[in-house]
């Protein structure tokens, strides 16, 4: 995440602004190094007053920004940054909700894509 943080309130021009990461338990190590390295850093309120971004080589303090993470399977968010976080789980559609999504929302725009409905038809759905 090289600049991203910085980039990010530089957008907003506020230092204490949300910032949601989505779907951090999708994290990835490669040869650039570990994202929930940083991140822990980030996230750790001991730590994150003096944050330094590596890629501008600039110290920022990140202690008033509040971060927001999704993910859908925590088990694998590794232990140390999951230890900073306060979950907060949240129940997803149940069977009768996913069907009345389909009939009403997604089936008639596939439909009307797909070129299975002329317009007249699609106006009515």
């Amino acid at each position: 995440m090289p600049g991203k943080m910085i980039q990010c309130l530089k957008s907003t021009r506020s230092m204490n602004p949300l910032i949601l990461i989505d779907e951090i338990d999708k994290l990835g190590r490669d040869f650039r190094g570990d994202p929930a390295s940083a991140l822990l850093e980030v996230l750790d309120p001991n730590q994150n007053d003096s944050f330094r971004d590596h890629f501008l080589d600039v110290p920022v303090d990140m202690s008033k920004v509040l971060f927001m993470c999704t993910a859908n399977d925590i088990s694998t968010i590794p232990g140390p940054l999951l230890d900073r976080m306060e979950i907060v789980q949240l129940s997803g559609y149940d069977v009768p909700e996913k069907i009345a999504i389909a009939e009403q929302y997604l089936v008639p725009k596939a439909m009307k894509e797909s070129g299975l409905l002329d317009e007249e038809q699609a106006e009515e759905t």
